[in-house]
């Protein structure tokens, strides 16, 4: 049986993922209409990635007895493509720090466990993405990098 604790944590994630998920296909949906349809695509997967991962805790919930709630946590929308990129890169940065301190508090439950640890590896290998996409902006210029992304 989840403790309230373990519950709240659960509930969070879901909340978190469901609005990070919009705000990235927001963001790919504004990449887009700039015309950098390489860029767009690689974000709009990323957000649907995020809504599975919403939907695999909201399940987990239910299988430990609990009831989802109907939530999303707001994120900022930013219309500037580096922006965007140093802001997804930070808050990954954060997320990994915060799942990684979550399984203590799954010590007791492998299956919960498991999965997030399969969410920092997902989170790892985004941040991984971004940090190279931002180190090419830095050595070719923004500009050049922005025409790789049409």
């Amino acid at each position: 049986m989840a403790t309230e604790k373990q519950i709240e944590i659960l509930k969070g994630m879901a909340k978190a993922w469901f609005g990070n998920s919009q705000q990235h296909s927001i963001h790919a949906e504004i990449i887009r209409q700039k015309g950098f349809s390489k860029l767009a695509d690689k974000i709009q997967a990323e957000a649907e990635g995020e809504w599975k991962e919403a939907q695999r805790v909201n399940a987990r919930l239910l299988e430990l007895g609990v009831t989802p709630t109907l939530a999303i946590n707001n994120y900022p929308i930013i219309t500037d493509i580096r922006e965007q990129l140093e802001y997804d890169y930070n808050e990954g940065l954060k997320g990994m720090a915060e799942l990684n301190a979550m399984i203590a508090d799954f010590a007791d439950d492998y299956i919960t466990r498991r999965m997030i640890e399969e969410f920092i590896v997902d989170e790892q290998e985004h941040t991984n993405w971004l940090a190279e996409h931002i180190g090419l902006i830095e050595e070719i210029g923004y500009q050049n990098y922005l025409i790789q992304q049409l």
